[in-house]
């Protein structure tokens, strides 16, 4: 009987694959082949493949990889001894590896029960030619992880030698940064039949310990017939792009701090010469005054998100939580807008300085833990955007439940676009009326970045035509 009573008849398994070095070491042993051979990797890595040969064709099959050597030989027909000493016959399939120098480097073999097998994409001469030669690392694996292949760019990012990776699991990049959540939505994107890959950010781990920021991207690769068989992954290496953020940042947080010591210096000398200026006639001076005073409020508070979105985008955002009040924070932020004309409600009430008015005290007796100053400027920055685009009125309502918080602010003006709904919180966007009132257009990315480092959502009812209403959501 084919395979007599072991292996591929009995259980189930057609096909294994193994990678042998240029001079024909075992470095890499498929699963498959642990039922059809009755090995177990452990007894086969690092042994000759004449382990396998019956007495008398150890050198038939010598010759096979040397003829290899040549181009590939498919559906060759032989016998291997299993572990337990039976002969079996096998339909095998050896495929060279090159470098770029046209030099073998490895051999990939295929043992199956069928002579006519689908070669593996990942053996043609196309993907050969362009996975030697890309630019970014890429590696190969068997379906069960095993590394097939590396190129060269893999190699020379993680410091590893080919014949140290072969055979070996890509858990040996694993950093401490690589969690299981981490995998587990890698693996369920991966082996989702509807998407089938995974792309994101990650920290691998460098032979001699040093970390590696790197884009990911994980394809499966499949056979003709949609099952999976192989595993590429393509790693970019991200650290001279961290480095320039890093060296970004530092730069950014320097230039901030140095404008905010002359814009200190401005406001408050405007500020005192602004109290002073009583005379009648100097009238026109103190209003030219009071645009020098605004226009360095305007600054200093685009210098402040300038260092908030840059730390924001750095990881750098450090949340200082603490029990809070939510009402007092609310009169805090709404600070400025007390002299407006225009009116604010909150919960239904017309808000004052005494806020809440109908005799209610400013403590509400809602607490939460969070990061006062971060929630304040949450609150401030929707405020802000509301007064500048409401007709007459601003709206705010929140709740504490359960769960978390929720806050909207609401305005009357003509409200958003859905095109500007869909972009309103990315970096640098505004809306036409937002360009036309000046801005750095961070506020409500800003917004965006501290209500998501409390773990919360945010978002926005462009409500056409009726004002625009933003709100978010904090966990408790």
């Amino acid at each position: 009987m084919f395979f007599g009573n072991h292996g591929i008849m009995s259980t189930g398994v057609k096909e294994g694959s193994l990678s042998l070095s240029a001079d024909g070491v075992i470095q890499r042993f498929g699963y498959g082949l642990e039922f059809i051979l009755g090995y177990s990797s452990e007894e086969v890595i690092g042994r000759n493949f004449s382990v396998f040969s019956p007495a008398g064709r150890e050198a038939e099959h010598a010759r096979l990889l040397e003829d290899a050597k040549a181009g590939a030989i498919t559906g060759y027909k032989t016998r291997l001894i299993r572990n337990d000493s039976e002969i079996i016959d096998i339909f095998m399939s050896v495929y060279p590896l090159r470098d770029p120098g046209g030099a073998v480097y490895s051999y990939i073999l295929t043992i199956t029960a069928d002579k006519n097998v689908e070669i593996p994409a990942i053996l043609s001469e196309e993907f050969q030619r362009m996975f030697k030669f890309m630019n970014e690392g890429a590696v190969v694996t068997d379906r069960l992880g095993g590394i097939i292949d590396a190129n060269q760019a893999f190699l020379d990012v993680y410091g590893y030698d080919k014949d140290e990776v072969i055979g070996k699991n890509p858990r040996i990049l694993k950093s401490v940064h690589s969690t299981k959540d981490l995998y587990a939505r890698m693996w369920r994107d991966i082996l989702d039949p509807n998407k089938g890959f995974w792309r994101g950010e990650i920290i691998n781990k460098a032979k001699d310990g040093a970390e590696v920021p790197a884009l990911l991207t994980i394809n499966a690769v499949k056979d003709s017939e949609g099952e999976i068989r192989n595993f590429l992954g393509i790693t970019l290496n991200m650290s001279r792009e961290k480095e320039l953020d890093r060296l970004n940042k530092m730069y950014i947080d320097y230039i901030v701090h140095d404008m905010r010591g002359p814009l200190t210096t401005i406001v408050t000398n405007s500020e005192l010469l602004e109290m002073q200026i009583t005379d009648p006639s100097l009238e026109k001076a103190r209003k030219k005054l009071g645009v020098i005073l605004s226009c360095a409020l305007k600054l200093s508070s685009m210098t402040s998100d300038i260092l908030d979105y840059s730390r924001a985008q750095s990881g750098s955002l450090i949340l200082r939580k603490e029990r809070i009040n939510i009402g007092r924070t609310l009169k805090d932020a709404a600070m400025p807008f007390e002299n407006s004309e225009k009116k604010l409600f909150v919960n239904g009430f017309l808000y004052g300085g005494n806020y809440p008015l109908r005799g209610d005290k400013a403590d509400d007796g809602m607490e939460m833990v969070a990061d006062p100053d971060k929630l304040q400027r949450i609150i401030f920055n929707l405020l802000s955007n509301a007064f500048k685009n409401a007709a007459d009125t601003v709206k705010v309502n929140y709740e504490l439940g359960k769960t978390g918080m929720t806050f909207t602010v609401s305005d009357d003006g003509k409200g958003l676009s859905e095109k500007d709904a869909a972009h309103i919180f990315e970096i640098f966007y505004q809306t036409d009326d937002g360009v036309r009132s000046g801005g750095a257009g961070l506020g409500l990315n800003i917004v965006k970045s501290f209500v998501e480092a409390h773990g919360g959502k945010i978002w926005v009812d462009p409500g056409s035509g009726n004002g625009a209403t933003f709100g978010f959501s904090i966990p408790v």
